[in-house]
């Protein structure tokens, strides 16, 4: 039986297909978490479902020993991993071990990780719940602008913002209030110059699976420039990269995965492009969001199987980066950098006429409430399909920007 996390970033059907000639599903869910709750009704559909929310190792043992007694367990979501770690050395599972999901979810210690194993970082300030920048002796010494302030433990750019100077930190952090997460302030990594005025950003992440120790690269993921407060406008596989570049990205990633202490499980590898090389913006224990869709459309390839394997304990091994036939990609329409309400949306009927596009679902339709802190999940909708070559890739996303016109009420600017 594997123990699945079923967030809404992850296709629930995709898994529970993949799981069908594998194992039984039981689900795992923090009932604290909005998407989590609103989820339930669903996942019942395909297992029983056990809420972690405020419960402790010893109590989750107990509930999952019988009648469950699980031989797998696998997380597509950074929140909670540390426990799930726990869990699977009390109960002898493949996972990621407690140090090294600490430092897979806290961005604070895997900085301080990374940096002792050798990787160059960022400088990295911790600011509590309730610190301001009164508080905050360091900043005006220590901190070189612009910096970058985002939660110590979060995902998908939320609360995630480019700081120009410690006025604009202290107004940050009072508009967040005062029941926002312990924060990290970081300097930022510059962008490599002959990149800024691509059609691309200048950031890629590395996707792999470790299996025993052996660490395969199955794809590199390209960016399409990123929205204010570094919030996701598109990602394709493969990435539009030289070869040398290519190389670097995989060397670095592998460097990052083993200074980490991965044995088993997947990763999702930010590195970007600087003046100096690539450097590691981040490494996710889990398989990055959009990436199995993509995955799939480029290669064929069923990650989410994948990772029903991988957390059964069975050897996973294959050469990578995978050999793809097509472009897939996953494209989304942000907001202005405001809080608003969405009042219509049209035109999306032009953009799901293109061939090469398989879906669009709407996120945010009219009537959603709209937080400009909210981040990369705030997007209005979502384009997912493939395409023969770059130039139609780029073509599909204007087309999505020239033709979708999104109309807004109650806008507010922070």
């Amino acid at each position: 039986m594997a123990v699945g996390y079923g967030p809404r970033c992850v296709p629930v059907m995709q898994l529970t297909e993949a799981a069908a000639s594998i194992c039984d599903l039981l689900w795992l869910i923090d009932g604290s978490i909005p998407e989590m709750r609103q989820m339930k009704g669903l996942l019942d559909r395909f297992g029983p479902v056990v809420d972690v929310a405020g419960r402790g190792l010893e109590e989750l043992l107990k509930e999952l020993s019988a009648p469950y007694a699980p031989d797998g367990l696998v997380t597509y979501l950074d929140a909670n991993m540390a426990l799930y770690a726990q869990v699977a050395t009390a109960l002898h599972l493949p996972f990621h071990s407690y140090e090294t999901a600490l430092a897979l979810t806290d961005k604070s210690q895997q900085r301080r990780v990374l940096g002792m194993g050798g990787l160059i970082m960022p400088t990295t300030h911790v600011i509590g719940r309730d610190q301001s920048t009164s508080d905050l002796t360091w900043v005006e010494t220590e901190v070189e602008w612009p910096a970058v302030l985002k939660p110590r433990s979060a995902q998908g750019s939320r609360y995630t913002f480019l700081v120009n100077d410690a006025k604009h930190l202290d107004h940050l952090l009072g508009s967040l209030g005062p029941a926002r997460p312990e924060m990290v302030l970081e300097g930022y990594i510059p962008d490599d110059p002959a990149r800024v005025d691509g059609p691309y950003a200048a950031y890629v992440s590395v996707e792999s699976i470790a299996s025993a120790g052996v660490i395969t690269h199955l794809a590199l993921t390209g960016r399409f420039p990123l929205a204010e407060n570094f919030r996701e406008t598109g990602f394709f596989i493969p990435a539009s990269l030289e070869e040398a570049d290519r190389e670097a990205a995989l060397r670095l990633a592998t460097s990052a995965i083993e200074t980490l202490g991965v044995s088993t499980g997947c990763l999702h590898t930010e590195i970007k492009f600087t003046p100096d090389g690539p450097r590691v913006i981040e490494v996710n224990g889990r398989v990055g969001g959009g990436v199995p869709e993509m995955l799939n459309r480029a290669a064929g390839l069923r990650l989410l199987e994948l990772t029903l394997r991988l957390s059964l304990g069975e050897t996973v091994r294959m050469d990578g980066p995978v050999a793809t036939e097509r472009i897939g990609y996953r494209f989304f329409l942000q907001p202005p950098d405001v809080s608003a309400t969405v009042a219509a949306i049209t035109g999306i009927d032009t953009v799901s006429d293109h061939p090469g596009v398989d879906a669009i679902t709407v996120h945010q339709g009219p009537g959603a409430d709209l937080d400009w802190k909210d981040g990369s999940r705030n997007h209005i909708l979502a384009v997912v399909g493939s395409a023969d070559d770059y130039t139609e890739l780029q073509a599909v996303n204007r087309l999505l920007h020239k033709e979708v016109t999104v109309t807004y009420a109650d806008v507010s600017h922070y």
